[in-house]
């Protein structure tokens, strides 16, 4: 048999990842497909607000619309004295903060003067397993997230660095992840140094939002309320989307509030007063005298729905971290009640009412954001099994109580039954696969595969083409028209959890007339990653986007230097030939240049054979497979490269000899990489299951020897 001239082209290394496997054991809190647990984060502090360690599920008691409930799991996490390995932390203990700047009741220098600190905060003071985002809000915008919540510190730093006002930003990452796609190579000191030592952009941010309300101007208090409730209604909106996000939520407001005299009234005047006195009572503005009851009752609303979605305000007074700027002072700084700067009681009202901390006049905001890291180190999970059944929408009260003398529990007044899918909004879907993607929490609906091979590229980073194997029956379950939709997300993340390249799709599927096909088989999503050398954690998220079903692949991808010319034997590549799987191939990104589409294909003796994550073993016994290895016998006659193979059980333990034969041989290519097309036949007395080959290469005449392993299965 001859292969086509594209499979000597290869080169590369393989990674196969099948769908997400069941967590290791690390304690008992863990939600499965067969039983369904609510999880609550609880928070136990002193007198003191220090927080209490050492308690266990004894000390705690916990009812749910007023029924005891039996705590079924548990798990205790101290982050300031953690020993557990990273990864290991359950998705519900995780620390999530969420950096909101507000442009429209903040002064433009105290909002550019916050940013030093909220930069280092997420650059140096982020904990290993804690996710932060960065959102900025506007009356006239609304809230815009810049970055989801995430452990990537150069997105963060880099969003805070800019807040999103340069009007040619366009994100190119529908979740978030990448704020600024086009320097995903630079570190995260490198973005948190510049954003606190580059005066002149200060400067420029100033001017820029100042801008952004110039056209302001005075008016009535009935005008500045409409602007409190623009500010109520799109904060309520945000609380209602966090509750698709996992864990406590602590919602660090970054802003100098608006006048609390909306709310509760102000003075009366001297003119006011002999109204009163004559008896013209008609002349004095009820609301400006009482303030305004309907606005304090949604604003009681707006806050109740952030303590029933697990959200803490913690807010923060911007007005003492003004930068001394070389800038003209203008009628914002009379501090008309709608313009930028209140008299921040209604800061306090947000934090109150919500269970947080409010840092008043704070001119050290590095201060406030570690006293929060201490309040937040110590969380306690209690998982229980719901004795009702889901009701869309519906409201369950939870009440936590625990034994420890003068201990203040914190907990969220309750939980809500998770809403269809189809009347969720864009920001709940986004977050909800977002937060999925960053904790890798397990998600199976669909029992996606995934492939990934690095190319060596010349002066510059690997081409890594990805392949997503996505089966049709489980994608299409539930859809009831003739059309749906397929969501594809791949995030690479490497050191520091840097963010290195991602693909994003997608796409309409016309049931009608794939249906068949699609159940048949699948789709193949293709696409291509750019990535430099080192180790990389691939995570690949699908999801039908009619009816919420989705499933989750991570695994780790090493990429080799391929400038040091080094020998590497890559993983084994295993080829077959699915006619039933329909290729899709992913739309190159608008920041991305020049870059690769797919994999290539490939034909052997007339038959077209593609790369497959986990091949099975057809009816005739065997496997084509692509071995691919650099600087190893490269210059040699193709006798100087020995082979042997190796079968292996599930759990990697050795089984007995896997016969390899040769196909065919490339020639070595520029980079000094070998692709060989290899013939393997396991043995025959295989029962079903997943198995894995170790092929074994040695250099006859060097005797540099290596070694890699891929699964497949036997149906």
């Amino acid at each position: 048999m001859k292969a086509s001239a594209s499979l000597l082209l290869l080169a590369g290394a393989a990674l196969a990842a099948g769908p997400a496997r069941a967590q290791d054991a690390r304690g008992p809190v863990r939600e499965t497909a067969e039983v369904s647990l609510v999880e609550v984060p609880v928070r136990v502090a002193d007198r003191d607000g220090k927080p209490i360690r050492g308690l266990s599920a004894g000390d705690f008691t916990l009812q749910a619309d007023g029924r005891p409930q039996e705590i079924v799991g548990f798990d205790a996490i101290d982050l300031a004295e953690s020993t557990l390995e990273p990864g290991a932390f359950p998705s519900a203990a995780r620390r999530r903060f969420l950096f909101l700047f507000d442009l429209s009741f903040s002064r433009p220098r105290s909002i550019v003067g916050a940013r030093r600190a909220a930069a280092d905060f997420v650059t140096r003071r982020l904990g290993a397993e804690d996710l932060a985002a960065v959102a900025t809000f506007s009356v006239e915008g609304g809230f815009r997230l810049l970055v989801t919540f995430s452990s990537d510190r150069a997105q963060l730093a880099r969003a805070i660095e800019t807040l999103g006002v340069d009007s040619r930003h366009e994100p190119a990452d529908p979740l978030a992840f990448g704020f600024e796609p086009k320097a995903l190579a630079r570190t995260a000191m490198e973005r948190g140094a510049e954003a606190s030592r580059t005066e002149n952009s200060a400067k420029a941010m100033v001017d820029a939002l100042e801008t952004m309300t110039s056209m302001q101007r005075t008016q009535s208090d009935e005008y500045s309320r409409g602007r409190v409730r623009a500010m109520i209604a799109s904060f309520g909106e945000l609380a209602h989307a966090l509750d698709s996000v996992e864990g406590r939520k602590d919602v660090v407001l970054l802003s100098e509030g608006f006048q609390s005299r909306l709310l509760v009234g102000a003075t009366d005047t001297t003119e006011e007063q002999n109204f009163v006195v004559n008896g013209q009572i008609w002349k004095v503005d009820g609301d400006r005298r009482f303030g305004s009851e309907p606005l304090r009752n949604e604003i009681s609303d707006m806050t109740s729905l952030f303590r029933r979605s697990d959200c803490v305000i913690h807010s923060v007074d911007v007005a003492g971290l003004r930068l001394d700027l070389e800038v003209e002072t203008d009628v914002r700084d009379q501090r008309e009640p709608h313009l930028p700067g209140g008299d921040r009681d209604s800061l306090f009202e947000f934090a109150e009412e919500t269970g947080g901390e409010y840092f008043r006049n704070s001119n050290d905001l590095s201060a406030a954001l570690e006293k929060l890291l201490v309040d937040t180190s110590v969380v306690y999970v209690l998982a229980f099994k719901p004795e009702r059944p889901a009701q869309e929408g519906r409201f369950h009260e939870i009440k936590v109580r625990v034994g420890a003398k003068g201990a203040r529990v914190t907990a969220r007044p309750g939980y809500f039954d998770r809403s269809v899918f189809r009347r969720r909004t864009a920001l709940e879907r986004s977050l909800a696969a977002a937060d999925a993607i960053a904790t890798e929490r397990p998600v199976r609906q669909i029992p996606i595969r995934m492939l990934a091979v690095p190319f060596a590229v010349a002066g510059g980073p690997a081409s890594v083409p990805v392949q997503i194997e996505i089966p049709g029956a489980e994608l299409l379950d539930g859809v009831e028209g003739d059309k749906t939709g397929l969501e594809v997300y791949v995030y690479a993340h490497g050191p520091e959890n840097r963010l290195g390249d991602f693909l994003t799709q997608s796409v309409g599927l016309d049931v009608a007339r794939s249906g068949d096909a699609l159940r048949r088989g699948g789709i193949r999503f293709s696409g291509s990653l750019r990535l430099a050398p080192g180790a990389w954690r691939l995570r690949a998220f699908v999801r039908n986007s009619d009816t919420g079903r989705a499933g989750l692949v991570a695994a780790t991808l090493r990429v080799p230097d391929f400038e040091e010319r080094k020998p590497e034997l890559l993983p084994p590549i295993f080829l077959d030939a699915a006619p039933d799987w329909i290729p899709l191939t992913a739309r190159p990104r608008g920041d991305v240049a020049g870059q690769a589409a797919s994999f290539p294909a490939w034909s052997v003796a007339g038959e077209n054979v593609a790369p497959a994550a986990l091949a099975a073993v057809p009816e005739r016994g065997e496997l084509l497979l692509c071995l691919v290895s650099y600087h190893l016998a490269a210059e040699s006659p193709e006798s100087a490269l020995r082979l042997a193979g190796q079968v292996l059980d599930a759990d990697g333990k050795p089984l007995g000899a896997g016969a390899l034969s040769v196909v065919s041989r490339s020639a070595p290519d520029a980079a000094g990489g070998r692709a060989t097309l290899l013939r393997f036949e396991p043995p025959r007395e295989l029962p079903p299951g997943r198995y894995g080959l170790r092929v074994f290469a040695e250099d006859a005449e060097t005797g540099e020897r290596r070694q890699a392993v891929a699964a497949f299965r036997v149906p």
